[in-house]
This record gives structure tokens, sequence and C-alpha cells, in this order.
């Protein structure tokens, strides 16, 4: 007899005749049903750049890392200052600010900090304390540590700064997650062997102790860095880093009594400046963005020459020049173009010694402009109403890119009416042309010679008897 076995399927598992075993059934338990103590815990074991991953996982883990992170603010109470209590009251003042942070210093111990950000007149009282907070912040694998101070006798530079405290940074894994640091009225004196902050992305500085030797060793390892300021550093020498920065976009200078201001970028998208006439020398080979650009003194040709040696590939120009020296014949000594220049804002402040002067002549070293925008700003109000350069003083120049005039601060100064008229005329693609006679661009009320409506229909008659295109849109306020 022969004895035939037959294989029953009973599951899709089942091959073979081989027996099936059911999976014990998970529980229904989720990550984020944990006590937050306990997330926090698991959380903090991770390295910062898996906790990064992980927050872009699900909007499960986003929330997980979100209530493991921790913010802190602190910020002095207004009016809270030297100048406003008795040295008994004010020390009562600064005192309870310090227990304060403490508590919740203490409080948020063993736990992940993203942000430590604190804002207060500095006192030497508080030295003690301001070191065991930016060694918190340090520990708690902070990200962004901003230590925001000023002096106690304002308008003072020249007292005691809070000594950053570097040895505090004294190993790798204690800067590894630090990506931005923000710093006002600080001492910033890295030793010598410092080497640098390997994932830092922003830094700020303002009103900051730097020399220049501290900030090259400070930047010396600052591969990632992408927005560097400096505010009233006063670095009293030249502003230059051999250093290349390949992943800086945005660099601002401003005050700091630089001589020269040199750095090796690669892709900068904005330059801002804000000093003397210096030069400028931004060696990149990608064009830049934008470049707002305030000379103290100076007069347009050496200023113009001066970012056409250093800055030529920039697409968005603001100038301003404080103190305006104007030539009646503007000669370039540079014969270079801003070939990449599309949108110029000049914002002009002329004195009385200059009200027969043209400065206009700027524009022939921008044949592509399509946009131009001139604000007439300053506290003199009768400058350029009865004199002014003619379109004699002008060479004949075509703009025939520009596309888009604004004008504010208009008066119907000869001058400024003979300019109109010379764009008008030289301007064949020209759209919109908008004058604003009612304020400057930052809101000063105008001395007006006459009625408002007066000067708008004015401007409007002799505009339209020009070569003014029927297709151009003319907007007078």
């Amino acid at each position: 007899m022969i004895n035939h076995t037959v294989c029953k399927r009973t599951s899709s598992n089942h091959v073979s005749g081989k027996p099936v075993y059911k999976k014990k059934a998970r529980p229904n338990a989720k990550l984020e049903d944990l006590p937050q103590d306990v997330l926090c815990t698991i959380v903090s074991k991770l390295p910062a750049k898996e906790i990064s991953r992980a927050g872009v996982l699900s909007s499960n883990w986003r929330y997980i890392c979100g209530i493991c992170f921790y913010k802190l603010c602190f910020t002095g109470a207004a009016g809270c200052s030297r100048d406003s209590f008795e040295r008994d009251q004010y020390c009562q003042h600064m005192q309870k600010f310090i227990n304060y942070v403490n508590v919740v210093v203490q409080n948020c111990h063993a736990k992940l900090v993203e942000e430590f950000y604190v804002k207060f007149e500095f006192d030497t009282m508080l030295l003690d304390h301001l070191n065991n907070w930016v060694n918190f912040a340090v520990s708690s694998r902070a990200k962004s540590i901003a230590v925001y101070l000023c002096p106690i006798i304002k308008r003072r530079t020249d007292v005691d700064r809070y000594l950053f405290p570097f040895h505090l940074l004294n190993s790798e894994s204690n800067m590894s997650h630090l990506q931005c640091i923000q710093l006002s009225f600080v001492s910033f004196r890295p030793p010598s062997e410092f080497r640098g902050f390997p994932s830092l992305r922003k830094l700020d500085l303002e009103f900051v102790d730097i020399t220049i030797k501290d900030l090259d060793v400070v930047l010396s390892n600052c591969g990632n860095l992408k927005w560097l300021s400096l505010v009233r550093c006063f670095l009293n020498c030249e502003l230059k880093l051999d250093h290349l920065f390949s992943s800086l976009l945005h660099l601002t200078v401003v005050r700091c009594r630089t001589t020269r201001v040199e750095l090796r970028v690669m892709k900068l998208v904005t330059f801002e400046y804000d000093g003397g006439l210096v030069p400028i020398v931004l060696r990149q080979d990608s064009k830049l963005d934008n470049a707002h650009i305030n000379f103290d003194k100076a007069n347009f040709q050496d200023a113009i020459t001066a970012l056409l040696n250093g800055i030529p590939s920039m697409q968005n120009l603001t100038l301003h020049i404080t103190w305006q020296r104007l030539e009646t014949q503007f000669p370039l000594n540079n014969t270079g173009k801003f070939s990449h220049l599309r949108v110029l804002q000049l914002l002009m402040g002329v004195s009385l010694e200059d009200i027969d002067k043209f400065p206009f002549s700027i524009l022939r070293t921008a044949p592509f402009i399509e946009k131009l925008e001139i604000h007439f700003v300053g506290g003199d109000n009768s400058w350029f109403v009865k004199k002014g350069s003619g379109r004699k003083h002008l060479e004949q120049c075509e703009y025939n890119y520009l596309k888009s005039m604004y004008m504010t601060g208009y008066k119907g100064a000869i001058g400024q009416l003979e300019f109109l008229l010379h764009i008008v005329e030289n301007a064949p693609a020209l759209e919109v042309l908008t004058v604003d006679m009612s304020q400057w661009l930052y809101g000063h009320p105008l001395y007006k010679k006459m009625n408002l409506a007066e000067q708008q229909h004015a401007l409007s008659a002799v505009l339209c008897k020009s070569m003014l295109s029927s297709k151009v849109k003319l907007c007078v306020m």
C-alpha cells in the first residue's frame, strides 16, 4: 500500500510542506508615546548630524526633535542700567537676572539646547556667571551661541570687555555642533593653537576686540562659513585673508577702520561695505548679486574706479557717498565697464558748493543697465533749486537697455530736469519713468519752492514736449 502525503497550503508563506509559524503581533506603541525625558535621553545619544537627518524622516521625528531641543533667550529688563539706578538698586536688579538665568540653566541640565541667547549690560560681577552659561551652552551642544553685551558707560569702547572663554572649546567634539556665533562688546582672542570652527556657518561680530591675526586664526578652518559680518571691529589695518571662502554667501564690513578689503571667495551673493574709500578686492569667478556701498567722503571718479578695479562683476549696486565731491567733468581714468550691472541705485547728498556740477556721467560705465534709481537725500533743502548743469556737460551716451527710471527728492532744479531730459532722449527702450516730488527716500519733507501741483504740471508739460515716447508710462507724484 502506498501512502500519499497530501500537503495542504494554509498560508502563502507555507513552502514545500513546511509548517507555518505565526508571527507575534507587534505592540501598537510609538516612539513619540514615550515620556519626554526618555525621548530626550535617546536623542541626546545621537550625533548632531544624525539628529538632523532624523528630523526630515517624518513629522513624528520632527516633533520628537522639536520637543527635545530648547531655545533659551535671556535679556535684561529694558531701562535696567547703571545710569538709571543707584549702585545698590542696580546690583539687586542684576542679581535677580542672574538668579533667573541660573534656575533655567539648572532645569535644562543634561538637555539638548539648540540656541542660547543672552543680552544685558556687562558688569564684572557677572564674569563668572557668563563663563558658566557659555560652558552650559557648549556642553549642551548648542548650535547657536549669542552673547550681546553693552558697556556700562555709553559711547565708550575703551573699557574692559568680556573675554570669550576659548578654553571651553578645547576639544573638537565641543566645536563640531557649533554653527552660529554672534558676539557684541566681547574680546575675541583665540590661542595660537586654536584650529577654528569646522561647522561654523555664521559669524557675527559687533564692537568686538579682535586683531586681523586673531580673525585669521578663528576663520582658519571654517570651510562651511556662509555669513561673515564685522561691524565696528576696529582693525586699523588691511582686512586681507588668504583663505579661500568657498561657501561664503554674505559679507558685511561696517566701520572697521580698514585700509583695504581683500578676500578670496567663490560664490558671494551679497556684499555690504560702510566706511572710508579704500581698495576693495573680492576675487571670485561668479557674479556678485548685490553690493551696498557707502563711502564716507569721495568723489565719483575715485569711487567708481575703486569699484571697477575690485568688484566689476556685480549685478545690483547701491552707492551712497556721505560727503560727495562732484566734478563738472567726469573723465574716468579706468576704461573698464560694469558689464554685468543691471540695477543701479544712487543716493545723492549734494552740498551748496557743488550746485553747479553734474555727476551723472557715472552711467556710461554701466552700458547694460536696465533699472536706475536716484534718490536725493541730505539736510540742505535749497541746493540745485535755481542753478544746475545743463545737458551740454553730459557726453553723448545711449542707454539702450534702460527700461525703468525712478527719482525721489525732485525739486524742480535745473540740473534734475536736464538729467531727466537727457535720459528720455537717450533711452530708446524706456518703459517707465517715475518722479516722486513729495518725499525723499527716507521720508524727509521737501522744502517746496512752488505748489506741489504746479511742479507736477510743469514737469509733465516739459517731458511731454520732449522726445518722450508714447509707450513710456510717466508717473509724477
